[in-house]
């Protein structure tokens, strides 16, 4: 990526104070590129038609070759070809383009990412005999059950060529082992006539006797070649193209189908994107972002906002990937209005158009999409009418303001809440079906309350998933003087617009690497085709199987999954071994039975399923873990163990600013300016400072929403001070009891939340017994815990608890309950922008360790923790992960409560009122036990 005019991820791209909104008119200081080259052309291309084909140019060119102008272009994202014939000159040719930024489709081209002008996509100049086939359309037709299917063909000549009435053409059907399974040919063009329609257009089917279908689970493809014949029986020009045998149908009960099943989109939005080189995107890395979504069970994609490449159609076809193909229109500048202006009718119809008949042949393309948030009005009427006479096997789809169905065969909505869900899908008033076009705000720190909408999908036949916003987060590489790469988002290349929230591009599931962020692995597991549950029983019933397999897929049954399972007793695995092999058909349900030995149950127990894929994919290997469940057991019991902090007799000193707890072995210092620890020290060895009361996190990115334009929790929060010590100590008390000394702490945070907070201090460690009265006037605090620091020393952490990745209250499925150890430094998660990460729920104990020193940390029930090298400012500060700066501590922080993080919306307070820490009365106790 070179030279100037990048714009950052923005809604409105023509600001008022950029030009005028007055379409269709565009700034006379309209920044342009000039692009020249010289070329030959090779002998055979003689005697034949020349075109030249660009395939993305953003925004709008004109093109002259050998000085003459050849024609103009502005639809960015889709290819733009040229008759050159007739510009060609023998030797040496000069083509020139002239790029500019701004076009009159810019008012239709205002969509929310990077705005990156110049040619972005390949530049191919190919030759053609003048006789040739000029397009074509292929249909998969099942007049009856899915046994037998009719190859439909429609087959348009170049109608400049002399004598081409009289050629035809020769078709020949092979199958994916290049085996052929039928050849048949057209009558003469000449022969087709029919009054009022398509004259000299070949028209034909073919009956394919059980043909092999097509789907995202099994992509089986065909290859069609059509060979054009002229009247002396000459094969004069080739086309080929896959096919695959599939069909897209709608019930009279509203369920979209795929090959008579019902149909559950498990997708993503997907920008075309990539760090190093922007809009340019290789072939190979489509490939690889199709691998990643396979692997995480994503079935299909978006092409937000506009068509892709060629090749990702192509890709998709060949993987198995579903594709709603979106049109390059968005209005989100200037609002609706041109959507119903008959002046725009003709840009809408060919944008939507063009789109079809370059697509068309994809048989992994389910739905056309009319574009994004661009209001509706007759020009999207227009488009869905011509859209649905041409292409009678597919269904049109509309997001912006919920159209009626004459504009969308498809509910198709953008973040809806949940009531309104189950109130469409209890509704009989609109009945079709209800795929969610964008949901799950994937930016920064994100995906709470996913599952809540899985639990609707599988509930309501009709509701039948939605795409993700979104797959991968749009950092840009930039290169410091020394060549290190950095991901940069808004304002790093000082652009002339910037969104109100910068880091906006930032929403993927995975991070601009393709590496998965934590919430990915949440995605997986709650979208598995493979589900597993327990019904409990008052009682055990002979032969009744209580555990549940569920086959969510299409079309495969489960014979390609090995089930295995283990007991795991208090976070220890006591037992295991794998089912015997599944063949559940696609769309049922099966019993399972656990063969675990109930004599070695003990403790808390708990029972878990794995299904594993039992032969290499191209995506993942074999042994690779596509769904994992946890059953708690019933009458399994966890024995809680709160520490033992006694040992030892101790004594006290109490001056005006500190409190001096001590024996022969315990050193500790607590300060009445502050309320918390000074000095922790056992054995003449440092342990930890600190223990004060926090009630703040670094906001997520969904916490920050969008600065200054809506009411979002992190300025709630600062509003209140919670990012700063903001307290006044109202009392502090010490008194001695046996075998440890008490200090009683009475303080009030920032003016609306009241603790009353006991130490109790032994010889063997702290237990702190805490009562927290929070009135604070926000939705939700963030977290009620304690904060604790530690020297750099304190590097290694085992906890028995949910991992082994970051998980949280509202994003916590898929981290099952077990005994995990890692290290400090790997608890931090980086995401572009330093926010809260590396979060632990439901966890029993924590052990907190330096070399032979550790600290065993405990509770009367169970505790959320996050461990980092970084201090809650510093994340809070850093608005990339470098400037984080340097620590020589390592600060914990123990929470009673850790709010959820939501993620319905990016710009919008979303966390639901089950993960809010809300106005009342906490009480916990918290133990942190020096272990021998």
């Amino acid at each position: 990526m070179r030279g100037r005019g990048a714009d950052s991820h923005h809604e409105i791209q023509l600001k008022q104070d950029e030009f005028v909104l007055n379409p269709p008119y565009v700034p006379e200081d309209n920044l342009t590129g000039c692009y020249v080259l010289s070329f030959e052309i090779p002998e055979h291309f003689n005697n034949r038609d020349l075109f030249i084909d660009f395939a993305g140019v953003e925004s709008c060119f004109y093109l002259w070759l050998n000085g003459k102008f050849v024609g103009y272009s502005q639809d960015s994202k889709l290819n733009a070809s040229f008759d050159i014939t007739d510009y060609i000159q023998t030797g040496q040719n000069h083509l020139a383009v002239q790029v500019m930024r701004f076009g009159a489709g810019s008012y239709l081209e205002d969509q929310d990412y990077w705005h990156l002008s110049g040619i972005f996509r390949d530049v191919l100049i190919y030759a053609k005999p003048r006789m040739r086939i000029h397009d074509y359309k292929i249909e998969t037709l099942f007049p009856g059950d899915y046994d037998n299917a009719e190859l439909a063909v429609t087959v348009y000549p170049n109608n400049q060529a002399s004598c081409y009435g009289e050629a035809h053409v020769r078709l020949s059907l092979y199958d994916h082992d290049r085996e052929l399974v039928t050849q048949f040919e057209t009558p003469k063009f000449a022969d087709f006539r029919s009054y009022l329609q398509d004259n000299y257009v070949a028209k034909v089917k073919q009956t394919i006797k059980s043909p092999q279908l097509w789907s995202d689970e099994i992509p089986y493809l065909y290859k069609l070649v059509l060979e054009m014949i002229d009247p002396d029986g000459n094969v004069v020009d080739i086309e080929s193209a896959n096919v695959g045998f599939r069909e897209i149908s709608i019930d009279n009960t509203g369920i979209l189908k795929m090959n008579g099943k019902r149909l559950i989109i498990r997708g993503t939005n997907l920008h075309a994107f990539c760090p190093e080189t922007g809009r340019v995107v290789s072939t190979e890395y489509m490939s690889e972002q199709i691998k990643i979504m396979k692997s995480l069970n994503i079935n299909a994609v978006r092409t937000s906002h506009y068509p892709h490449a060629v090749e990702w159609y192509d890709l998709c076809d060949e993987l198995g990937i579903y594709v709603v193909d979106e049109a390059n229109i968005e209005t989100h500048g200037i609002g609706g209005q041109l959507s119903a202006s008959p002046e725009w009718t003709h840009a809408y119809m060919e944008r939507a158009a063009r789109m079809v008949l370059r697509d068309k042949n994809h048989p992994s393309i389910i739905l056309w999409s009319l574009g994004n948030e661009s209001g509706y009005g007759a020009n999207h009427a227009a488009m869905y009418g011509w859209i649905k006479e041409y292409d009678k096997t597919r269904y049109v789809q509309y997001e912006s303001l919920n159209p009626p169905a004459n504009i969308s065969d498809i509910m198709a909505p953008m973040y809806p809440q949940k009531d309104w869900i189950v109130e469409c899908m209890t509704s009989s008033v609109d009945l079709r079906p209800f795929i969610m076009c964008e949901y799950a705000y994937a930016k920064s720190n994100s995906n709470g309350n996913f599952k809540e909408f899985w639990d609707l999908i599988y509930k309501f036949p009709r509701f039948q998933g939605g795409f993700i916003w979104d797959f991968q987060d749009k950092a840009l590489v930039r290169h410091d003087e020394s060549g290190n790469k950095k991901y940069v988002y808004g304002g790093a290349f000082q652009e002339e617009i910037i969104d109100p929230a910068p880091d906006m591009c930032l929403n993927g599931i995975v991070f601009p690497d393709l590496t998965l962020k934590p919430a990915a692995y949440e995605i997986k597991n709650v979208q598995a085709p493979v589900q597993i549950d327990y019904v409990k029983r008052h009682y055990d019933v002979p032969g009744i199987k209580s555990y549940r397999i569920y086959n969510h897929y299409t079309h495969r049954d489960l014979s390609h999954l090995d089930i295995g399972w283990e007991l795991v007793c208090d976070g220890k695995v006591v037992e295991n071994g794998t089912l015997p092999r599944l063949h559940t058909p696609a769309g049922a349900i099966e019993g399972l039975q656990a063969p675990y030995d109930p004599t070695k149950v003990s403790g808390e127990a708990f029972l878990n399923f794995y299904a594993c894929l039992n032969e290499d994919t191209y995506y993942a290997n074999k042994g690779t873990c596509i769904y994992a469940c946890q059953v708690e057991l019933k009458d399994s019991v966890h024995e809680i163990h709160t520490g033992d902090i006694q040992s030892g007799s101790l004594a006290y000193e109490e001056a005006a600013n500190r409190i001096h707890i001590y024996n022969e072995n315990t050193n500790v210092v607590f300060s009445k300016e502050t309320a918390e620890f000074i000095s922790v020290r056992y054995n003449n060895q440092d342990y930890f400072t600190g223990g004060a009361n926090n009630f703040y996190r670094p906001p997520t990115g969904i916490d920050a929403g969008v600065p200054g334009e809506t009411l979002n929790y992190a300025d709630d929060w600062r509003s209140l001070g919670l990012d700063s010590d903001q307290k006044e100590i109202k009392r502090i008390r010490v008194y001695a009891a046996p075998a440890s000394v008490i200090i009683q702490v009475h303080v009030l945070y920032h003016g609306c939340i009241e603790t009353r907070t006991e130490y109790a201090i032994g010889g063997k460690g702290i237990e702190i017994t805490n009562t927290v009265v929070n009135n604070a006037n926000v939705d939700t605090l963030p977290r009620i815990g304690l904060s604790f620091t530690f020297p750099a020393a304190w590097k290694s952490i085992k906890w028995y608890g949910r991992g082994p990745w970051e998980n949280y209250a509202d994003r916590k499925t898929a981290a099952l309950v077990g005994i995990y150890e890692s290290s400090v430094k790997e608890q931090h998660v980086p995401y572009i922008v330093p926010v809260e990460c590396g979060g632990k729920e439901d966890v029993r104990y924590l052990y907190v360790s330096a070399d032979d020193r550790k600290v065993k940390v405990t509770s009367a029930g169970h505790f959320h923790f996050d461990i980092h090298q970084h201090s809650i400012g510093q994340y809070n500060n850093a608005a990339y992960e470098d400037e984080l700066g340097t620590s020589d501590s390592v600060f914990l922080h123990i929470d009673y409560k850790h709010a959820g993080l939501g993620g319905d919306t990016g710009w919008t307070k979303n966390i639901h009122d089950e993960y809010k820490i809300e106005k009342g009365i906490y009480v916990y106790k918290i133990t942190l036990e020096i272990v021998d």
